[in-house]
């Protein structure tokens, strides 16, 4: 069930509530700017968790590709995810080599009660 649908440049942006809120990246993430369209979207996710005592599901299994430039506002997010309240979970696909090496790195990022996981499917 998908509440709303961000779309811009190739790249779409799900985000659909439930058990967990759940934000799925879709097609290609190219801008050269990317925050600007993504933290928004990314902030509203986590707002809603926060709210609704969810938690939020960042699933990047099905996005093709990705620039450098996209993984900054994520790490914003996943800075604030350590330091507050709400539960983060990133999903990737590790069959896909250029999101295990990008995903990997994120793990640093991941707190010891799992508030915040890096989690590979």
């Amino acid at each position: 069930m998908i509440s709303e649908s961000f779309t811009e440049n190739g790249l779409t942006l799900e985000l659909a509530a439930a058990q967990d809120v759940v934000l799925t990246w879709r097609g290609k993430s190219t801008a050269r700017d990317p925050a600007a369209f993504v933290l928004p979207v990314l902030m509203k996710a986590l707002d809603q968790g926060v709210r609704e005592a969810k938690r939020v599901i960042i699933d990047f299994r099905n996005l093709e590709y990705m620039n450098s430039s996209t993984i900054t506002p994520l790490i914003r997010i996943l800075s604030m995810a350590q330091r507050g309240d709400v539960r983060v979970t990133v999903m990737y696909d590790s069959k896909l080599r250029w999101q295990e090496l990008s995903f990997t790195a994120l793990e640093i990022f991941e707190t010891d009660d799992k508030r915040v996981e890096i989690c590979s499917v």
